[in-house]
Parts: C-alpha cells; structure tokens; sequence
C-alpha cells in the first residue's frame, strides 16, 4: 500500500467505512454517507476518494459515488474480520465492556499480522460466527472426553509443567490430563484456556 496517499489505518477506515455502508444500503457510496459515517468533513472524503481511486481501491465518479474494487473489497474484508475476532476476543475471554472491546479492535486491526490473527481464530473458535466456515477444528479441554490429544494452544505459564503447543497429552477427565505419564489437575481456568486436537480416543 503506497504511504504517499496517507498512513494505512486511514485508508483501511476508508475501505473498510465503504465495505460497511455498501453491503448494508446501497452499491454505490456518495461523499455524504462515509462524511456521516466517519464523522469528517465532505471536502475531506473527497479527496480521500480521490487518493483511494488513483490507489486502485475504488471506483469513484464524482457527485455520483464509490464502489470498491475487487482490491479494494479484499483489504476491506480482511480489516474487518480482524475487527471482529479480536471484538469477540476481548469480549469473550478478556471480559472487556462492549464499548472497550470495540475501540480496541479499531485500533488493532490495522497493526495486527496475519499469523496472529490466525492463532486469535484458533483459540475463538466454536464461540465466533465470523466466517461461513471455521477451519479450526480444536476444542477446549473444559470441554473434551477422555482420549490423546495435541496441544494446539495454552498459556505461557502452563510450560513448566509440559503443557505448551504440538506437544501430546492425555486427557482423562476436562480437568485432569497426562503429561510424561505424570497426572496433573488444571483449573477450571486454564482448562476453558487450553486448544486441543483429538489424535485419538
């Protein structure tokens, strides 16, 4: 994304404030909505549009209104998924109020890597609806039957006693599992914490 035009998180609030009012009233957006919409001032959207056309981002024919390309709709929709996992996350498992959860997200979603998204999706999964389908297939030890499993996520601190990702542990019960052969009771706590893979039964 070309710096030029503006720092990333203002273009992607653009796109992403685009995405938002095109799916939900109308394929084209005019200058008035996102003004509204971001709460700036319409000579401003103007020439953000401007800057997002020449970007390639948009279609944007003056007094008429912009749509997004398929370039355009693609960082779109990536923000705005990164926006409501982490939503979900800090709502969900962090108990943030609605209010908090939401601005933290706005924030966020800009700085965040692919990758962190991806481990935020994994350790989400099973309480999002984001996604038509959720390639994650992991569950809670809280919430598993007996059986092997692999570690697919846990907290730092349970490494100490050999709970850390990809290794194999058994669960006996949703707060008991195996570890070297060495039982050990996790809270209710780290046990609602911890991302498992069934191996097998």
């Amino acid at each position: 994304m070309n710096e030029k035009f503006g720092d990333r998180k203002r273009v992607e609030d653009y796109l992403e404030a685009i995405y938002n009012i095109q799916s939900g009233e109308r394929r084209l957006v005019r200058t008035t909505d996102l003004a509204k919409f971001l709460d700036v001032k319409p000579s401003t959207v103007t020439e953000m549009l401007l800057k997002l056309k020449d970007l390639g981002y948009i279609e944007y024919t003056p007094y008429r209104g912009a749509i997004l390309t398929k370039k355009g709709t693609k960082v779109a929709e990536k923000i705005k998924k990164y926006h409501e996992i982490f939503e979900i996350f800090f709502k969900e498992y962090l108990g943030v109020s609605d209010d908090e959860a939401k601005k933290l997200s706005c924030e966020i979603e800009h700085y965040v890597s692919e990758d962190v998204a991806i481990k935020i999706c994994a350790l989400i999964s099973g309480k999002c609806d984001v996604c038509e389908t959720c390639f994650f297939k992991f569950e809670r030890l809280s919430d598993v039957e007996s059986g092997i499993y692999r570690v697919v996520a846990s907290p730092k601190s349970l490494e100490k006693v050999g709970i850390s990702p990809e290794r194999t542990i058994e669960v006996v019960d949703k707060f008991t599992v195996k570890v070297n052969g060495e039982e050990l009771r996790i809270s209710e706590k780290y046990a609602s914490l911890i991302l498992l893979e069934r191996i097998k039964s």
